[in-house]
């Protein structure tokens, strides 16, 4: 069940929090892009244009797409013009604002590595829409990617405790030790991380998403959102594989049931985790990608 009344508490909470903290502000560029999309007849150049000014995003932009659809090395997309023809104009804004997120959110070397541990996860759930409709490869990836956006935040909210005391303990009790995070400061990254995708106006389901993806009960979430459900569900599956290749930490009945309980909710299949796995081995460690052409 979905506790409206805490729900509530949580997001006031979350927003307070956000207030007391410096938000980074929305570049210009993403404004511009918005408005592209958004018109009766986007012009595929202008798109190009306002992508390839920063070369650095435009990397970044490229690299991004080239994990989300898992593209052969040697068919590796190389130019904006290319990943716009590939990828629907939704997919591409929203990739183009994680590569403004990821350059301006990040702090330190510990944040950092949480947004690593995001990205392989988002490697691993991309590859699993493909057995699972209404899902996007870069939609999965983006917001595997963002989930723990918010903990960026709360560490910054609580330098001394957050990070070791409440969020990594969340790895191996991913919900246990969520509810105590929430039962402690009467919020969560969840919360602030769903408000962080609102202002960057990431869309309804990357919101509900990252919402709710320590929700305890699949089943319950299902009865308001189908898809929320089964995208929270591939992100506990890609947070399980992304942990049993990477982590040095014990897995816990928790943690396991936590699994199994996604694989049966979505019909996740041994071929289908291999080759989420698989797709983890080829990506997880890349620092980088062939230099991009304008």
């Amino acid at each position: 069940m979905i506790d409206e009344a805490a729900m509530r508490e949580g997001i006031t909470k979350a927003s307070l929090i956000l207030k007391t903290l410096e938000v980074e502000t929305v570049p210009v560029e993403i404004l511009q892009l918005h408005v592209l999309i958004s018109g009766d007849s986007p012009s595929i150049a202008d798109i190009e244009a306002v992508i390839s000014r920063n070369p650095e995003v435009m990397g970044s932009f490229l690299s991004m797409a080239n994990q989300a659809l898992n593209r052969p090395v040697d068919d590796l997309i190389l130019n904006v013009a290319a990943a716009i023809h590939l990828l629907g104009l939704e997919e591409i804004h929203q990739l183009f604002v994680l590569s403004h997120v990821l350059k301006i959110v990040p702090v330190s070397q510990t944040d950092q590595t949480i947004l690593k541990r995001c990205m392989r996860a988002g490697i691993a759930s991309a590859e699993l829409t493909h057995w699972i409709y209404g899902l996007s490869r870069s939609e999965a990836f983006l917001i595997s990617y963002m989930q723990d956006i918010g903990a960026l935040y709360m560490m910054r909210h609580d330098p001394l405790n957050y990070r070791d005391q409440v969020f990594n303990q969340q790895q191996a009790f991913p919900i246990s030790k969520y509810q105590d995070e929430v039962d402690y400061y009467k919020t969560s990254h969840c919360y602030v991380g769903g408000l962080i995708t609102k202002r960057w106006n990431l869309g309804s389901l990357l919101y509900r998403s990252v919402l709710f993806h320590h929700h305890a009960d699949l089943k319950s979430l299902a009865v308001i959102d189908d898809l929320t459900s089964k995208m929270v569900a591939l992100n506990r599956i890609a947070n399980f594989l992304v942990f049993d290749r990477f982590s040095d930490y014990y897995f816990t009945k928790e943690l396991e049931d936590s699994f199994d309980e996604a694989c049966a909710f979505v019909g996740v299949t041994d071929h289908m985790l291999h080759a989420a796995d698989a797709a983890l081995e080829k990506w997880a460690d890349a620092e980088s990608l062939p230099e991009a052409s304008h």
